[in-house]
């Protein structure tokens, strides 16, 4: 009977150890300079897993298909931030590629996880009511982690953003730019100018209707 218990132990804790590395995300810094200093510290954060809170509403799921598609096309950036805001008669979204670890200041609602990338949700005193409309925090949490690599050539990958709005009574996802490891792809894309969907801000223009999610 000890045997036993002994033998679950071992494999409750294999679980254990496996589950948290897969909740484990690490950020790595390369650097060259021999007269680097490494820190002192561990520099890591901690959050909680976020999910759509109603699989029926349809901005989530057009938020996902769309953080989706862009972490398919991105080839190198694992991590980014997106603030989604309440503006007129819809929602604007702001994406973009960043080392969260650099990041001291920015309160952080949690991580929405799509496919292998990391959309991690920026929280303040204007969005916090529109992101408890839409989403729930899960048990699980991710931690990130900073890691340090010496090499002779450092990789860096160029910066991926997207800016788009999502018009509540069209139910239409709209793109302002959609930006890739640098190269602009907003025009790349099957698109329609619209001018019925344009929001209640003066400094837009016009927007961009990808047909994708129409």
């Amino acid at each position: 009977m000890r045997k036993i218990f002994l033998i679950s132990v071992i494999v409750l804790t294999a679980l254990s150890v496996d589950a948290s590395k897969k909740n484990t995300v690490s950020l790595v810094k390369q650097y060259s300079d021999t007269s680097f200093v490494l820190p002192q510290k561990t520099i890591e954060k901690k959050m909680k897993c976020v999910i759509a809170k109603k699989p029926d509403f349809e901005f989530p799921q057009k938020l996902r298909d769309t953080l989706n598609m862009m972490q398919k096309e991105d080839y190198g950036n694992r991590v980014f931030t997106m603030l989604l805001t309440g503006s007129g008669k819809g929602i604007k979204i702001a994406v973009k590629s960043e080392d969260i670890l650099d990041n001291d200041t920015t309160q952080f609602f949690g991580d929405f996880v799509v496919g292998d990338k990391h959309f991690v949700m920026i929280q303040n005193e204007n969005n916090i009511e529109l992101l408890n409309i839409f989403f729930k925090k899960t048990g699980d949490t991710v931690l990130f982690q900073r890691l340090f690599e010496k090499t002779d050539n450092v990789v860096s990958y160029l910066p991926s953003s997207l800016d788009a709005f999502y018009n509540e009574y069209s139910r239409k996802l709209i793109f302002y730019q959609y930006i890739i490891n640098g190269e602009n792809l907003t025009n790349h894309k099957k698109v329609v100018v619209t001018s019925n969907d344009i929001g209640d801000d003066d400094d837009d223009a016009f927007k961009l209707d990808v047909e994708l999610f129409e």
